[in-house]
């Protein structure tokens, strides 16, 4: 029950005041950084091409007087500029800058915390028809869900998608779907929305011999930059016999007001 964190505090947002005017949800959403060579590694002896993730400042530093003197450069995120790892102090040196140089362009960050290889991908998260898109560019098209009642009286949904990673971090898509979008089974729009309304992570294991099994240990699965694949999750609600007769699928952050809805076909799976 690993999400159970943000489903409570989506519940608790939309009782409070509804899909229309709530703006924030807390998330426990990790990610992880596409591999970025240390500040250490040889890599940096040369000069490389970098894309600027957070402002930086490079001080005009006069190698004669051996100190810092007036001058500065800002870069902002989103610009590209040429550094190498000094060598010479802990720290980076933009390119132009030869041996032997009176005046260098020096910062002493001696990490890469605010810069990445990779053109960072800039844009507006949305929802379209059945898809949705962060802000960092994954995408997922939802295509189906299914009602899976269990003849010990439990009930599961199983949607299905295709998402696609072109972000700059690899994901891991079912976390992601299930951390990104919220799943009820009332219209939030015509509905103040009850807990037992919110389908996330299964409380109970569904049975493994059902139709899904490769696509849901797909959806476990690391996904690169770059990659699609077609995934399974399992959702459910806090009242276990609950059935949905409809989903309605919304941005957990409230970036869209959009709603997502899904019909859902039924079958049943013994133990």
């Amino acid at each position: 029950m690993k999400h159970r964190i943000l489903i409570t505090t989506l519940a608790s947002v939309m009782l409070i005041g509804g899909i229309s005017t709530a703006s924030t949800v807390i998330s426990n959403t990790q990610t992880v950084q596409a591999a970025t060579p240390s500040f250490h590694s040889s890599y940096w002896t040369k000069n490389r091409r970098v894309y600027v993730t957070k402002k930086i400042t490079f001080k005009r530093y006069d190698a004669l007087k051996g100190r810092i003197v007036r001058g500065r450069r800002t870069f902002k995120a989103g610009q590209r500029i040429t550094v190498r790892n000094a060598g010479e102090f802990d720290g980076w040196v933009l390119a132009g800058t030869k041996a032997g140089s009176r005046y260098w362009w020096v910062n002493t960050s001696a990490n890469t915390n605010w810069l990445s290889s990779n053109k960072p991908v800039n844009t507006r998260s949305y929802i379209k028809g059945n898809t949705y898109q962060d802000k960092h560019g994954v995408k997922v098209a939802i295509e189906n869900a299914t009602n899976v009642k269990t003849t010990d009286g439990q009930n599961f949904v199983v949607v299905t998608a295709t998402v696609t990673n072109n972000g700059s971090h690899s994901i891991t898509p079912s976390d992601w779907l299930t951390l990104k979008l919220g799943f009820l089974s009332a219209n939030p729009k015509k509905n103040k929305i009850k807990t037992s309304d919110i389908f996330a992570e299964p409380i109970n294991d569904m049975p493994s011999n059902n139709q899904w099994s490769d696509l849901i240990k797909t959806g476990n699965k690391k996904l690169s930059q770059g990659d699609s694949a077609k995934i399974a999750v399992v959702l459910q609600s806090e009242n276990t016999s609950k059935i949905a007769d409809s989903l309605y699928i919304i941005a957990s952050d409230f970036s869209s007001n959009k709603v997502i809805t899904l019909h859902l076909s039924s079958v049943t799976l013994g133990k």
